[in-house]
C-alpha cells in the first residue's frame, strides 16, 4: 500500500533522538520497547512515512549484530499491507524467501514479518498490518 517506516539502527537512542529531532524540527512521537526483539525504537513522523531509530538491549540481538557487522544505518524499508497473510502467501509462492513462519507483534501496533535479503537485492523487506 505505501512505505510504512525505514528502519534504522543506531548504538544510542538517546543521542540518535536528539541528532533526528534537529533534523527534523520535531520531536520523536514514540518510544517503545520489543522484548522479543530485543530492541528499543523511536518513531519520527515524516510526511506520509515513519522512520524508526533501533537501538539493540540485547548482545545477540539482530540489531546488535547488524551493528557489529554493518555499523550504523539503514536496517530495513518496512511496507504496510492490508493482509500480512495473504502477502506473505503471495509472495513466498513467487519465491521471495519469507524470514518468519508466522506474523509476528512488532513496534506501533504493528503485525510483522521479514523477507530475506538475499531474495530481495540485499535490501531487508518488511511487511507490517496494523492490529486492529
Amino acid at each position: 500500500m505505501k512505505v510504512e517506516h525505514i528502519g534504522i539502527a543506531v548504538k544510542n537512542l538517546a543521542a540518535s533522538n536528539k541528532l533526528f529531532a534537529t533534523l527534523f524540527n520535531q520531536e520523536h512521537y514514540k518510544i517503545e520497547s520489543v522484548a522479543s526483539e530485543g530492541v528499543s525504537t523511536a518513531f519520527f513522523q515524516c510526511g506520509e512515512t515513519k522512520i524508526e531509530l533501533l537501538e539493540a538491549t540485547k548482545e545477540d540481538s539482530a540489531i546488535a549484530k547488524f551493528i557489529e557487522k554493518r555499523g550504523e544505518g539503514i536496517h530495513h524499508i518496512a511496507f504496510e499491507v492490508e493482509d500480512i497473510h495473504a502477502e506473505m502467501k503471495r509472495l513466498e509462492g513467487e519465491g521471495y524467501r519469507i524470514l518468519n513462519a508466522e506474523p509476528k507483534r512488532g513496534a506501533d501496533n504493528k503485525m510483522i514479518c521479514f523477507l530475506h535479503p538475499k531474495s530481495t537485492n540485499g535490501v531487508l523487506i518488511e511487511l507490517c498490518q496494523s492490529i486492529k
